[in-house]
C-alpha cells in the first residue's frame, strides 16, 4: 500500500468525533456548520445500527476533509475517544488527507494527548468559537480547491 496522498474527493466536509456525554455540544456544531453549507457527519447521531463501529469511523475519517474532535473532561478519559484521535492524526500525517481540529470544552490543551499538542485547536467557550470554527472550514475547503486544479508538475509519461 502507498503512503501517497488520496486524490479523491471527499465525501464530508467535516466531521464530529466526541464521546455520547457531548452530544448537545456536537449537535449544536454541527447544526451550524450545516447552515453554512458544509456537509457533515456527527458521530454518534449518524451511525448506522448494524455496521462496525470502527470500519465506520475509518472509512469517515478518511472521507473528511476536516476531524473535528471535542475534548472534555469525560472524552479524555474515553478509550474510544483516545483511538479515534490516534486514528485521525495517522490518516493526517500518512495520507496528508483529513485536516484535524481540536475543541477545548472546558478542559486546557495541556490536559489533551501530548501527541496533539502541536495542533492549533478552538475553545469551544470562547465568545466567536462557532465563526472562527466556520472561518477554519471555509479556509480548509478553499485549500483544498486550489490544490485539485493546480498543475500537477510530478505527473511524467
Amino acid at each position: 500500500m502507498s503512503s501517497a496522498p488520496s486524490h479523491r474527493p471527499f465525501i464530508y466536509d467535516f466531521s464530529i468525533w466526541y464521546c455520547p456525554e457531548d452530544d448537545h455540544i456536537a449537535s449544536r456544531i454541527s447544526e451550524r456548520l450545516k447552515k453554512e453549507g458544509f456537509q457533515g457527519y456527527t458521530e454518534h447521531q449518524d451511525q448506522v445500527a448494524g455496521t462496525s463501529v470502527i470500519l465506520t469511523a475509518i472509512e469517515v475519517i478518511k472521507a473528511s476533509r476536516v476531524a473535528i474532535l471535542l475534548f472534555s473532561t469525560k472524552s479524555l478519559c474515553d478509550p474510544w475517544c483516545q483511538r479515534v484521535s490516534q486514528w485521525i492524526l495517522c490518516h493526517n500525517i500518512h495520507c496528508h488527507g483529513t485536516k484535524l481540529i481540536p475543541v477545548y470544552v472546558g478542559v486546557e490543551k495541556a490536559e489533551v494527548p501530548p501527541f496533539l499538542h502541536h495542533l492549533l485547536g478552538l475553545e469551544y467557550q470562547a465568545e466567536m468559537f462557532l465563526d472562527r470554527l466556520v472561518d477554519s472550514l471555509k479556509t480548509s475547503h478553499s485549500a483544498v480547491r486550489r490544490a485539485r486544479t493546480a498543475p500537477s508538475s510530478s505527473k511524467k509519461s
